[in-house]
């Protein structure tokens, strides 16, 4: 079930980082990208992976 909103939340990063893109400075090398995409896609993925079950 984790595995199923990590995806979730990685497009999700995806879609925020392409968002960002337009905001890099002008003469931004391309691991600068880079590391805007592993920021915006792999944190909210790993934070959603890592996080407590909700149990009512």
């Amino acid at each position: 079930m984790n595995i199923s909103k990590a995806i979730a939340a990685a497009a999700g990063g995806a879609l925020t980082g392409t968002a960002g893109i337009p905001f890099m400075p002008e003469n931004t090398p391309w691991y600068g990208y880079l590391a805007l995409y592993a920021l915006t896609i792999g944190l909210p993925a790993l934070l959603t992976y890592i996080a407590p079950k909700n149990s009512p």
